[in-house]
């Protein structure tokens, strides 16, 4: 009898806790639906290869015009999309209508709808929460089953999200649930208010995207790009009075240094390194780079040109910037545009669901330098690879003005006999072919064919030359693909 009293009691306390108990809001139940993707990443090493595809669930939303909002970074590399909703055992294909890694965002559309959202209910984002205001996060289960745990927003920082280049607002979440980040659905009074796209349990904290994000990425939805725009430049602070006297800055200003500046955006048309910006959409800027906010305290310059309507600069949109140049106060009207992905030297954060180009040239593996490639190294990386690698990837990311293409690296060699002496090169970037620049798999491809020499001169920054001879090379290259079981030496 006592044991029956005990456990009706810790039940009790259990439900009436909120901690993954089923949620109060039916309605909900016809607006979530469960998602099961499959994906398989290439191997950067091995780049003719795809390592052994992996499965997970998450939440998707169903959204205005029979669409599923779900998060950009768990569709990196997919090769399936499943969705099943809560009254239903069957699970239908999907594919993405859109996809924004910088919003962290993408919208799914089912291949056959046959009358798939009949019964659900689309929601929208438009409310906003306070900071410090509790909010519930809603997941569904593998029974189709609302789980809610309790959360409170502790903040609103900036910072890129997991495969988008540029800082982007996110909700700082407080919660002693055990959440996932898979896209949980952030509520608060039954009204959503984000996705959760990343947690922590050691620290009780997650990160999710606000609605009013959200909500402007709904509104642009079936329109090609990011739907947010990007400042386009660096700053640094400046907290010496010596420095301030140097670039004649008033007392009544405070101001951060422009630093450097992106090829191919609105700022580049503008700005100059060594300019003072005193003021950014209309705001007075201090000396690290903050404007004071009336909802969310401190925020940075990031927060004014990236976060859309909620600042009230979006993307077309020309924002005000005042700076000093020359010791002169000066007016400028810097015009946003999304992030230039063409002025990406050394890709990073997402690759567009591309597969890497490589080709092997008697032996010789040769491919884009990228992040990725070094990733392949694990988790860390960054203490494993050669320091001259991670200096390029922190420092040469972007391209400088006028230059173009992707840095080219040999990243190992298949042994063989036209390739003797060579074998122990590995991962060392390409300097030139035939005494000229390459910046391409495809020129490097063109280089080789088309050249009227009979040996292909490859010089690497070692300091090394590589010597293909091209007589051989068409009989070298079946060898090394039967012996290594390639099935194509060659992709870009």
């Amino acid at each position: 009898m006592i044991r029956s009293l005990l456990l009706v009691l810790s039940l009790s306390l259990f439900l009436s806790s909120g901690l993954r108990s089923e949620t109060d809001d039916p309605d909900l139940r016809d607006s979530l639906v469960q998602i099961r993707i499959t994906n398989q990443v290439p191997n950067f090493m091995y780049p003719w290869q795809t390592k052994k595809p992996y499965h997970f669930n998450a939440v998707g939303v169903v959204v205005d015009e029979n669409k599923i909002l779900t998060l950009a970074s768990i569709l990196e590399f997919y090769t399936s999309i499943e969705i099943k909703k809560n009254s239903s055992n069957q699970f239908f294909t999907a594919i993405p209508l859109k996809v924004d890694f910088e919003a962290n965002l993408a919208v799914l559309r089912i291949v056959e709808e046959q009358e798939f959202f009949r019964d659900l209910s689309p929601i929208d984002f438009h409310i906003k929460p306070e900071i410090n205001e509790s909010v519930s996060i809603v997941q569904m289960d593998g029974f189709g089953n609302l789980q809610d745990g309790k959360g409170r927003i502790v903040n609103l920082e900036n910072e890129p999200y997991p495969a988008g280049h540029i800082e982007m607002p996110y909700y700082n979440i407080n919660s002693n649930e055990k959440m996932i980040g898979n896209g949980e659905l952030l509520t608060h009074k039954n009204k959503p208010v984000g996705l959760l796209y990343s947690f922590q349990s050691s620290s009780n904290n997650g990160k999710a995207v606000p609605g009013f994000i959200i909500d402007q990425f709904l509104e642009n939805s079936v329109r090609k790009g990011s739907t947010f725009p990007y400042k386009g430049f660096k700053f640094k602070s400046i907290l010496d009075t010596a420095t301030r006297e140097y670039y004649g800055i008033p007392e009544k200003y405070e101001g951060v240094i422009v630093s450097g500046i992106l090829p191919r955006t609105g700022a580049s048309k503008v700005l100059k390194v060594n300019d003072i910006i005193v003021e950014f959409g209309k705001k007075k800027i201090d000396s690290q780079g903050y404007f004071q906010h009336s909802e969310y305290g401190k925020q940075p310059i990031t927060f004014l040109a990236h976060s859309g309507k909620e600042s009230g600069f979006t993307k077309g949109m020309k924002i005000p910037v005042k700076v000093i140049r020359n010791r002169k106060e000066m007016n400028l009207e810097l015009p946003l545009h999304p992030f230039p992905s063409k002025s990406i030297k050394i890709p990073h954060k997402h690759n567009f669901n591309r597969f890497p180009n490589y080709t092997i040239r008697a032996g010789f593996l040769f491919t884009e330098f990228s992040e990725f490639l070094l990733r392949e190294w694990g988790s860390t990386w960054r203490s494993r690879v050669d320091k001259k690698l991670l200096y390029m990837v922190d420092y040469k990311k972007f391209h400088k003005k006028g230059e173009k293409g992707k840095i080219l690296i040999l990243v190992q060699v298949l042994p063989d006999e036209a390739n003797n002496g060579y074998h122990n090169l590995s991962m060392e970037l390409v300097r030139l072919v035939n005494n000229e620049n390459v910046t391409s798999i495809k020129e490097l491809e063109n280089k080789i064919n088309n050249s009227s020499e009979e040996i292909v001169r490859i010089d690497l920054e070692n300091g090394t030359t590589l010597a293909i001879d091209k007589a051989t090379l068409k009989e070298t290259d079946e060898r090394i693909s039967k012996k290594f079981n390639i099935p194509k030496l060659t992709k870009y």
